[in-house]
């Protein structure tokens, strides 16, 4: 089906050359999204799908789930927004859909709960970034500088962990950040302290918090969660049951 999908694209005038393993892989991934071969020609057409596009990919670590699922590893911040983008569109993901989302919620690319000069920000200081197949983030922070004082990611981060904006912040210190998150993306089993059934169904969760974030905006978000709905009561909590209180892994 693939190889065939690939003929219909050359055909249309929408591929030339040789496609690389990624152009495949795209291919795969969004027939197993439920598409037709052409309706695959039709998406590469809204999405200006070219040979190239997956070329900003090539030699970064991409670390798989058990469904074999593609996570980029992000090692530069500065590009982070574009690694994210080819990240969801690669998992068979319609970024021109979500970039409206993104807009909204730009600040998390930089700034205290974003990303800063090269590492995964402020709050999440010498931690680890990657892309996920929702076209979201997940971090991980690094070690204490001073174990005396807590991580700023401790302070802004609950239970498994806590979303903002774009940014899902897995809980805690770790001493092998990137670690953290290979296990779980390879595992696919919920990160340190999450109660969720899967890291699938957590970032599925997080990512309606990121939509929320956007709808909402930078404030009101603040004031929606924390203020005028007790965030102890997850049961309760209009924002959480929008998310899905299950894939969060709440026992209601």
């Amino acid at each position: 089906m693939t190889e065939a999908t690939v003929a219909l694209l050359r055909g249309a005038g929408l591929l030339s050359g040789e496609p690389d393993d990624l152009y495949r892989e795209w291919v795969r991934w969004t027939l197993a999204s439920g598409l037709t071969p052409e309706q695959v020609v039709g998406r590469a057409r809204e999405e200006g799908v070219t040979a190239a596009t997956f070329a900003p990919l090539a030699g970064r670590t991409v670390w798989r789930g058990p469904d074999e699922r593609p996570y980029v590893r992000v090692d530069d911040a500065r590009r982070a927004r574009e690694l994210v983008r080819l990240t969801e569109l690669l998992n068979g993901g319609r970024p021109s859909q979500t970039e409206a989302r993104r807009d909204r919620n730009r600040w998390s690319y930089g700034g205290l709960f974003g990303l800063n000069r090269g590492d995964a920000g402020t709050a999440v200081k010498r931690g680890a970034l990657v892309a996920t197949p929702e076209g979201t983030m997940m971090a991980a922070a690094g070690p204490r500088a001073l174990r005396a004082v807590p991580n700023p990611v401790d302070w802004f981060a609950a239970r498994g962990g806590t979303t903002w904006g774009e940014l899902y912040l897995v809980n805690g210190s770790h001493d092998d950040p990137a670690e953290v998150l290979r296990t779980s993306v390879e595992s696919g089993k919920r990160p340190p302290g999450s109660g969720a059934p899967s890291l699938a169904r957590l970032l599925r969760h997080e990512r309606v918090h990121s939509e929320q974030w956007a709808r909402l905006g930078y404030a009101r978000f603040i004031w929606e969660y924390v203020i005028r709905h007790d965030p102890r009561k997850p049961c309760d909590h209009p924002l959480e049951r929008e998310a899905g209180l299950a894939d969060g892994g709440y026992r209601c």
